[in-house]
């Protein structure tokens, strides 16, 4: 008779429950990963020390009429301190099991299931990480029974924002108009954003511009292919690369999806990850005929103002 697993306890990968073992199929796995990181990638790394991170913000004054009289004493004012930013530690893990028997077994296209799964796992937390960072609109603090969680860049953007008067609408449609109002208004808060986090389907919409006769179409003759995305933008407000982020969700109205899209100066955001715990991968004790894999890591982010930043909402992707 089988033993029954535990309650709570994650199932092992067995011998029997594998369907690529080497019998009669190809040597090589294509693991193909569609998602960019492109936040992470984009923005500063750090460490942190504390479950409730904290940093300085500060705004230049704006510029004024500044002549003073020859010989004047000097004046001073009172100093205006930095505020404090804030933000929670978020804690990710991710578990699997290999049986010995699945482990020592011949294989097809790799020789071990724990190499192999470890690579795959973390691949995996790379994308929930990006995931938290992009999309949590709030913090929450670590308590008995409740899991922290960071607060992403969509809860932090909270003054450059764009949503078409809070109305979903299937003619919600992202403009170069848009993208330039907004550059401006982060431009006024002394920001200087260099990049769009573009969902597939704005991607696309900002590779159609056409605006003011804007030739977005080149043909290569010599190598016979025809250039039609769009990857920089050359605006009123500076040089802004367009990126394609596969990891922002989509909110659904009406039965139609809209999606949010991120206009960034990359300098002001910092992810942050506890000292001694970056990305921690670990086999634990065994306890029967397996072996069990922990891979784990905390994080948060930092967003040293946010004003510098903007967030067009509520953009028409397609029908659910």
């Amino acid at each position: 008779m089988a033993a029954t697993p535990l309650s709570g306890t994650t199932t092992s990968v067995t011998s029997g429950a594998s369907d690529t073992q080497r019998e009669e199929l190809a040597d090589v796995i294509n693991n193909i990963d569609k998602e960019r990181n492109v936040f992470t990638a984009s923005i500063k790394k750090g460490t942190c020390l504390t479950k409730y991170v904290e940093w300085p913000e500060d705004e230049d004054a704006d510029a004024a009429d500044n002549a003073q009289l020859e010989g004047a004493d000097a004046e001073f004012t009172e100093l205006s301190m930095p505020s404090v930013g804030a933000n929670r530690l978020q804690l990710s893990a991710k578990w699997f099991m290999v049986s010995d028997i699945q482990e020592a077994i011949d294989k097809a296209g790799r020789k071990s299931d724990i190499a192999y799964n470890i690579k795959k796992k973390l691949r995996e937390m790379a994308r929930d990480r990006e995931y938290a960072i992009l999309n949590n609109t709030s913090a929450v603090a670590m308590a008995a029974g409740t899991a922290g969680k960071c607060k992403g860049l969509k809860g932090w953007i909270t003054t450059n924002t764009y949503d078409f008067s809070a109305s979903y609408a299937t003619s919600n449609l992202v403009t170069f108009d848009i993208i330039n109002d907004e550059l401006e208004a982060c431009q006024e808060d002394y920001g200087e954003p260099s990049l769009i986090l573009a969902p597939p389907k704005q991607k696309r919409k900002i590779s159609d511009f056409d605006q003011n006769s804007r030739i977005t179409i080149n043909a290569d003759a010599s190598e016979k292919k025809i250039l039609a995305a769009v990857d920089i933008l050359e605006t009123d407000f500076g040089v802004v690369k367009v990126k394609l982020c596969y990891n922002l969700t989509q909110a659904t109205s009406s039965s139609n999806l809209y999606d949010f899209m991120p206009i960034i100066d990359p300098d002001g955001w910092e992810l942050c990850t506890l000292k001694g715990h970056g990305v921690k991968v670990e086999k634990l004790a065994r306890t029967g005929l397996a072996r069990k894999v922990q891979i784990s890591t905390a994080f948060s982010l930092k967003c040293m103002n946010q004003k510098r930043n903007a967030l067009v909402s509520k953009l028409y992707a397609k029908a659910a």
